[in-house]
């Protein structure tokens, strides 16, 4: 099979991953009006795919995976997310919540495989299809912000059409794997990814370091995502108006996710993309907490370029990686982690508001995780010892 065909299909999967999620925070008040769901209530469908992305992420490196080459698992996880965005729009808040949960999981299995599957196939050219994967993400969850409500409005008239039409993504994604499925036999990443030395993982503290960015990122991006919309609504805009801006952040990230991993791979040392992004951030929610009629535009731009700390992660986990047979099992490590972190920002940023009724706490409390992403991701960002030894001798 060609390179290209491959690359293809892997960024059809990667389209399948984001939108699925993006599009339901602009649709709270018909979903809540709807399904009668109370604001934690809604904030707990939001967080369900973050708890489950960490307590699922295991599944891409399991037993059930392992049985399967990492080909053929992909297209079971593609197959259950296509049946899942079904269910989700069709029902009840029952089917509503179940569908999120089984698309979750699938999701968590995706994370981790895709970038196994990078690593192996195009190690060479990692800082460059990463960088590609990582833009698909954000252009589809700019997508999945930016029409889910339009699509309602001119569609089925609710939020079931806004949700449904994302079911597409992942099934064209099926039909462009099931060649790459049958093509590959890759026994060897299984047997690798089943000797991964975990106890050597789990005591490295360079793991430690990129499984905290990946949480504390993942914190910022997802509780973004969840209340970003609200935040606006409340402040005076449309739906509509509140879902456009969210996709303008997200859209923002997509030049910075293919200019900073391209960064990232340009030398050893990789601590100055990292302030970028965290400062980025940082100043981004401190803007949105004290002067939020001030300049809001400047803040969802710099909100955008903070969100490229996401692909900065995935690249992170890629590049500090020892070896293929490291690969999975740290990648499973920092998402599961990472995520089960991140599961809580929604909720505490949703208590933190309901206590104070404003906004301006929550959003100085995600400005307080960005000085801790800042000093993480500057020792996730230093080389390890034996890099620079091994780039001194290769000189």
């Amino acid at each position: 099979m060609k390179r290209g065909r491959e690359v293809v299909a892997l960024m059809a999967v990667a389209a399948s991953q984001r939108s699925a999620l993006t599009s339901v925070p602009p649709q709270i008040n018909a979903i809540r009006s709807d399904l009668h769901l109370s604001l934690s209530q809604f904030a707990a469908l939001t967080s369900i795919p973050l708890i489950l992305f960490g307590l699922a992420a295991p599944i891409g490196i399991s037993k059930f995976a392992r049985r399967k080459p990492t080909e053929s698992a992909i297209l079971f996880f593609i197959g259950t997310l296509v049946v899942a965005l079904s269910l989700r729009a069709l029902f009840n808040s029952t089917a509503l919540f179940l569908g999120t949960v089984i698309a979750s999981l699938a999701i968590a299995a995706l994370n981790v495989l895709v970038p196994v599957i990078i690593k192996r196939d195009f190690g060479s050219n990692l800082t460059k299809i990463m960088p590609v994967y990582t833009v698909v993400l954000a252009i589809f969850a700019t997508m999945g912000a930016a029409l889910s409500v339009p699509i309602s409005n001119a569609t089925t008239h609710n939020w079931r059409g806004g949700i449904a039409i994302w079911v597409i993504i992942p099934f064209i994604a099926l039909i462009l794997w099931i060649p790459v499925a049958r093509h590959h036999s890759n026994a060897h990443v299984a047997t690798t990814i089943q000797k991964a030395p975990w106890r050597a993982i789990f005591r490295d503290p360079m793991s430690w370091y990129v499984t905290l960015y990946m949480g504390i990122q993942s914190t910022t991006f997802y509780t973004t995502v969840a209340w970003l919309p609200k935040t606006l609504i409340d402040w005076g805009h449309s739906p509509a108006s509140a879902g456009s801006l969210l996709a303008l952040t997200t859209g923002i990230s997509i030049p910075c996710s293919l200019l900073i991993p391209l960064w990232l791979g340009r030398g050893l040392d990789q601590r100055k993309p990292m302030v970028l992004v965290s400062c980025a951030s940082l100043i981004g929610f401190i803007g949105m907490a004290a002067a939020h009629d001030t300049a809001p535009l400047l803040w969802i731009i710099l909100l955008g370029i903070g969100q490229s700390s996401f692909p900065t992660a995935l690249v992170m986990i890629a590049l500090r990686a020892r070896s293929l047979s490291e690969a999975g099992p740290l990648s499973a490590m920092a998402q599961g982690v990472g995520y089960i972190v991140a599961a809580l920002g929604p909720i505490i940023v949703g208590q933190i508001h309901q206590a104070t009724d404003s906004w301006k706490a929550p959003y100085f409390f995600l400005a307080s995780l960005c000085v801790l992403q800042f000093f993480i991701g500057w020792r996730a960002a230093q080389p390890r010892p034996e890099e620079v030894a091994a780039a001194k001798e290769s000189k």
